[in-house]
């Protein structure tokens, strides 16, 4: 399992765009919960990161 092609998987899913063969290599070679456990987090420091713009935005408004 290699940390950055886990990340590549979680962030193609977030988008919906996959090929069927990445997909069924994926389902073989990556663990559920490793997906879920970085999904988790990779959606966590989306939400962070639009907090901190949004605070941004109306602090220089």
């Amino acid at each position: 399992m290699h940390p950055l092609r886990l990340v590549s998987a979680v962030l193609w899913g977030f988008l919906g765009l996959r090929r069927g063969s990445e997909h069924q290599r994926d389902l073989q070679s990556l663990k559920p919960v490793h997906l879920l456990a970085t999904g988790i987090a990779l959606a966590g420091v989306l939400v962070l990161c639009l907090l901190m713009l949004a605070r941004w935005a109306v602090a220089h408004a």
